[in-house]
């Protein structure tokens, strides 16, 4: 189970209580007792702040609490983790200390900054354990927040050129436009996650201290790693592969497509959680070789994805020579 630092819960009471819902009831009703809200934080179950999440949005009745919320991020409401971020030379320099310091807040979270191209670089944000509506603020929450804390740390304007969120389209998107501007934003989508110009990644943090910064990076060194996406990208490849297959179009690109990143980039979210795309991919279509028997060879090699039969039928003898009678793992 994740947990969560309660200096996340601290700062968005704070904010629903200004807005006023009573502190102890949001307490209360998330199961947090009174004495975790002082001192240096303590972790508490991630349950807890998905949790805070629904309450705060069903309460004051407002959809977009965690925008609005995110939207008035204070620098060093997380301490540790917002000096290693404004102590940066440039919002790149930051961006990148959000992956692999993240546990100094949350252990439910991982965060990765990924240069796609010259042009775009995306961070991308998962959650470990998490579901419905609690997950979907939660997302669109640290999302918010990290843009937030950026914009507040440079001089010109910074907004991102694509946003992507797993969560269903809103009914109105009023706030998002105030938040992200005019930038697409993509509901229903494979992943969480911020796009932006690569050459906004080299905008100067008027925060960047570089004193500070060589202090932080042994306290930061003994923080324990991100945690593992074991379960996240093999999982989410298996559905992407479930639609191109549908669509006749079966490949690493198609599938890259579908999951918004470049190949490259999803073969090494697969090697990080200990498999490889050919892996996945032969699973898939074992997984289909059931429906697909009776039929003619030609038609199995379609709907698995084969250019022509003997390619299918030289999967099935892979298959057989595997144990168990499937893709060896």
């Amino acid at each position: 189970m994740g947990t969560d630092q309660t200096l996340l819960h601290r700062f968005v009471i704070a904010q629903l209580t200004a807005a006023g819902l009573g502190s102890g009831e949001l307490l209360a009703e998330c199961g947090l007792p009174g004495w975790t809200m002082t001192g240096q934080g303590v972790h508490v179950p991630s349950a807890t702040f998905s949790r805070l999440w629904e309450v705060g949005e069903w309460w004051l009745d407002d959809p977009d609490v965690a925008l609005r919320v995110a939207a008035r991020y204070q620098l060093k409401a997380t301490r540790l983790y917002d000096y290693l971020f404004s102590s940066a030379a440039t919002v790149g320099a930051g961006l990148a200390t959000c992956g692999p310091y993240v546990s100094a807040v949350t252990t439910n979270h991982r965060f990765d900054l990924v240069v796609e191209s010259d042009q775009r670089t995306t961070l991308y944000l998962d959650m470990i354990d998490g579901e419905g509506r609690g997950r979907d603020l939660t997302q669109l929450w640290g999302l918010t927040a990290v843009l937030t804390r950026a914009r507040g740390c440079v001089d010109a304007p910074l907004d991102p050129v694509r946003v992507s969120l797993r969560q269903q389209a809103p009914r109105s998107l009023d706030a998002f436009r105030e938040v992200f501007g005019s930038c697409t934003v993509e509901f229903d989508a494979p992943v969480d996650a911020m796009t932006f110009r690569s050459v906004d990644m080299e905008l100067a943090l008027t925060t960047a201290d570089p004193a500070l910064a060589e202090v932080l990076r042994p306290l930061a060194a003994a923080l324990p790693p991100p945690p593992p996406l074991e379960k996240a990208w093999p999982e989410r490849v298996a559905a992407a592969l479930a639609a191109v297959f549908d669509d006749g179009a079966v490949s690493l690109e198609s599938v890259a497509h579908r999951l918004a990143i470049s190949p490259r980039t999803l073969q090494r979210r697969l090697a990080e959680a200990g498999t490889t795309w050919r892996r996945e991919l032969d699973r898939a279509r074992f997984e289909r070789a059931a429906a697909a028997e009776g039929l003619p060879r030609q038609r199995q090699a379609e709907l698995l994805g084969y250019v022509d039969s003997g390619s299918a039928r030289r999967a099935e003898r892979r298959w057989s020579a595997g144990a168990g009678g499937g893709p060896r793992s």
